[in-house]
């Protein structure tokens, strides 16, 4: 049978003591202490750990303001040891540690002030993590440990600088599926405010270091960071406001183990709102990722794939809308692209990128390269008013895209000026993409980039291009998508088509969606208390 106990800040310490399998622990409304730590608590499926609250705050006690020039000097600690500057390896200072534990719920709680780190994962399994409400903090959840595996992360909301419109947002969202779109985001601190540099400047890309008294490094975080884990994570229906970074997945393993880990991720119906750096983000090494359904509402870079090697990535059902710019007005830090690519990449399964749909102010993708990469049935319009966009800055593969090579040159070495156009090396198709700019296709077909037959120009028929409106993306008028056949990861193939089968991310009034894969499919789930049983007090 299931037991449910009570506790409050005096007594919290104390009765975390008393978890066992089946056990329910209800956070009374209060201000609670940190850290709390679990270490080795063990649950079931059919009797998980659960702790809730009702009205209960982790209070770390600590505005940004308070932490700010610490994070600064531990940041330029950390550049003076030759390592990249930023508080990362302090991430498991948390306010609430989970330590070699399985089977736990946490929900219902709320975390205000905990710097750097509200919630760390070192080596668990079958963690849920639910409506969970995070202010501050530089990196709200953290995960790291090879064993650490099947997290769930639903219905939370964070909003890392509190100096913003974050709060009216994430109500409006949360009641009408849209943002407040008359709030000026100029208003904002860490969009418009901050320039990059600032935050995550470092000799490589910016030529400057650490300054203590002007750094803003407290913000060098992410919603959900993870380093090297084996993976199979969801993240779904949470809201990421007014953040540098949102989901981060590192694996750093050695060569011969990089496939075991950061695998079997999905990303969806997750809104990220004002975030300055990168929305999604993979590094190093990555295997079979799903992103779908999500919201994505002025970020710098929604998608940073800068991977060594990867594969077997699907991209589709997704809606953006990059309308403002951020930084301050001399920060060049500013205009952002769709895609970041690595200089080098290896594939060892394809990327598929299809029916999303976006409004956009800068490039898909405006240097590098990737491979088996192909774009399909998407819908593209630009924001071209004045102040927003400018042809040349928003060419889709980069400004210097009708660069040449000179003697001596091959076509690789000016990757670093615009998209490859190697793309019959690389595997990389464009085709059937409706896409609202002067250069798509026949321009950039002249310029040597080889885009597909069934290749639209504009105008994008969007009922409404209303800034982050879900609904406004739909199409007046169906435009025909071109059928394709997806390749998954155990060999088998999928075909996307159908009779009315259109480009973009709605299909009529209905999001586009396929299969998921399975193992979210068969996701274990844990049997909370008084699902089956009644529990005792």
């Amino acid at each position: 049978m299931s037991r449910c106990l009570h506790t409050d800040p005096d007594r919290i310490y104390d009765d975390m003591r008393l978890l066992r399998p089946g056990a329910t622990l209800t956070l009374e409304g209060g201000r609670y202490p940190t850290p709390l730590v679990l270490s080795s608590v063990s649950g079931s499926q059919q009797q998980p750990v659960v702790i809730r609250g009702n009205g209960a705050v982790i209070d770390g006690g600590a505005t940004y303001e308070d932490y700010r020039q610490t994070a600064n000097r531990l940041s330029a600690v950390q550049e003076a040891n030759g390592r990249f500057p930023g508080i990362y390896y302090l991430a498991d200072n948390a306010a609430l540690m989970l330590r070699n534990c399985q089977w736990v719920v946490i929900e219902d709680l709320k975390f205000e002030g905990c710097w750097p780190t509200a919630i760390y994962l070192d080596n668990c399994r079958h963690i849920t993590l639910r409506r969970l409400h995070i202010r501050g903090s530089t990196i709200a959840i953290g995960a790291a440990g090879p064993y650490t595996r099947h997290l769930l992360i639903e219905g939370c909301d964070w909003i890392q600088d509190e100096q913003s419109h974050g709060e009216a947002d994430l109500a409006a969202i949360r009641k009408t599926g849209a943002i407040e779109a008359g709030l000026d985001p100029g208003d904002c601190r860490l969009w418009r405010k901050f320039s990059w540099a600032q935050v995550h400047g470092n000799i490589e890309d910016t030529s400057s270091r650490v300054n203590v008294e002007k750094d803003e490094r407290g913000f060098d975080g992410d919603f959900f960071r993870a380093w090297t884990i084996a993976g199979y994570v969801v993240l779904r229906n949470n809201v990421i406001l007014d953040a540098f970074n949102g989901i981060h997945l590192f694996n750093d393993a050695s060569d011969s183990a990089t496939e075991d880990f950061c695998r079997n991720i999905v990303i969806e119906d997750n809104w990220f709102v004002r975030i300055r750096d990168n929305a999604v983000e993979a590094e190093d090494y990555a295997w079979n990722w799903t992103v779908r359904g999500n919201r994505f509402v002025d970020c710098y870079m929604p998608f940073s794939l800068e991977m060594q090697r990867s594969g077997y990535f699907y991209i589709y059902g997704n809606l953006g809308w990059n309308r403002h710019r951020p930084g301050p007005d001399d920060d060049d830090r500013n205009f952002g692209q769709l895609f970041k690519f690595p200089k080098k990449h290896e594939a060892v399964g394809p990327h598929y990128v299809f029916n999303n749909s976006w409004m956009l102010r800068g490039p898909i993708s405006k240097r590098n390269r990737i491979s088996q990469f192909h774009h399909l049935n998407n819908a593209i319009g630009y924001y071209g008013a004045a102040g927003l966009s400018t042809l040349q800055d928003s060419a889709p593969f980069g400004a210097g895209w009708q660069s040449t090579p000179k003697a001596g040159q091959d076509e690789a070495s000016l990757e670093g000026e615009h998209f490859t156009r190697l793309w019959q090396e690389l595997d990389i198709r464009f085709d059937g993409d409706l896409i609202d700019h002067k250069y798509f296709p026949d321009l950039l077909r002249d310029a040597g980039y080889p885009i597909g037959v069934d290749a639209n120009p504009g105008p994008v028929p969007f009922r409404s291009t209303g800034f982050g409106i879900p609904d406004g993306l739909q199409l007046t008028a169906q435009v025909p998508a071109v059928p394709f056949q997806m390749k998954l990861p155990d060999g088998r193939k999928q075909i996307i088509a159908g009779s009315n089968y259109a480009v973009g991310a709605w299909q009529g009034e209905h999001p586009f969606t396929v299969k998921e894969p399975m193992f979210y499919e068969y996701w274990l789930y844990p049997e909370l208390c008084g699902k089956n049983e009644p529990a005792e007090s």
